[in-house]
């Protein structure tokens, strides 16, 4: 059983995450989605004045107001996913408090459930400039360490349609071992692994790359044939779980410039030209640096993605 916390809000942003795995996972008898609320904490007036009459008049208030709240925002991603098929037996629902933060507390529940995925709505561009840098969802994605996260907006994804951003590490067949797990026994997965590729990279200067433009064309065979292997070690996992040879491919494309900018636009070019509606990429990226929570390019591409799901695992 595939096990996935949905959290929401009440937002409109939240109801495209619902909307999301209500289409990915229709007709699926395999999968179970708790949807969770996480209300602000209580004030601390009322639990410091609780003998005071009045003070628990009020506090009484307060809390039926945010319980309704939650089950009104719980029973419309409820909705969502009934509506586009989803089986009602596989939806749970979980309301709570906040304790140390809404997005801590969300990945606490993530923790303490073990599940495989948490999903969040997240903002159009520009949902980490300056104004956001608090939100809650920016917040999940930094602090979710190997918990996989998974951002969606906008709506006009083909679920299905999946491309795996792949670095230049066989960390591509975990990927492929966790992309399989989730998306095992649906119809009309069509995989495709993605790999950008620059030879000089940035610290070569134009002369210096001129005087070494023979050995371009052998490097460029070298990494093809180790991404090639590294491919193939990750199609062959995904054929043991039961997907097609047909629905999986491979693609290398040489860049001018290794640039986390550079690489982001072109994975994010590649999937609006393939249409693809979820995109997969690794958490830390080539280096897997303990100090970085997250690699530049994974956070150029949750920063500039729109109109798909991020899975970042």
């Amino acid at each position: 059983m595939k096990r996935i916390l949905l959290a929401t809000d009440g937002s409109e942003h939240a109801l495209k995450a619902s909307s999301y795995l209500a289409h990915l996972y229709q007709g699926a008898s395999d999968v179970e989605i708790t949807i969770i609320h996480i209300s602000p904490p209580v004030p601390p007036i009322y639990r410091e004045e609780r003998g005071d009459p009045q003070i628990r008049k009020i506090y009484s208030a307060w809390k039926k107001k945010k319980e309704e709240e939650a089950k009104k925002y719980i029973y419309e991603a409820m909705g969502v996913l009934q509506n586009e098929g989803f089986q009602r037996s596989h939806i749970k629902a979980k309301y709570t408090h906040q304790v140390i933060g809404v997005a801590r507390d969300i990945l606490r529940e993530a923790d303490a459930g073990d599940y495989d995925a948490c999903v969040v709505g997240k903002k159009g561009m520009g949902w980490f400039d300056d104004m956001f840098l608090g939100s809650i969802t920016s917040k999940v994605l930094e602090i979710s360490e190997d918990r996989p996260v998974w951002l969606v907006s906008g709506k006009r994804w083909d679920s299905r349609k999946v491309l795996i951003a792949m670095d230049h590490t066989s960390q591509i067949v975990q990927l492929a071992g966790y992309v399989g797990k989730m998306l095992r026994g649906l119809d009309g997965i069509k995989i495709k692994f993605y790999h950008y590729f620059a030879p000089f990279g940035e610290s070569l200067i134009p002369i210096e790359k001129k005087k070494i433009k023979e050995f371009e064309q052998r490097v460029l065979e070298k990494e093809r044939d180790r991404m090639f292997q590294f491919f193939e070690d990750a199609q062959k996992l995904l054929e043991g779980l039961g997907f097609g040879k047909k629905e999986i491919s491979f693609e290398i494309f040489k860049g001018d410039s290794l640039s986390p900018k550079k690489v982001s636009q072109r994975i994010l070019k590649e999937m609006q030209k393939g249409r693809y509606g979820t995109l997969v990429i690794g958490r830390r990226g080539a280096t897997r640096a303990r100090e970085f929570r997250l690699g530049s390019v994974a956070w150029r591409i949750a920063t500039e993605a729109q109109n798909c799901a991020l899975w970042v695992v």
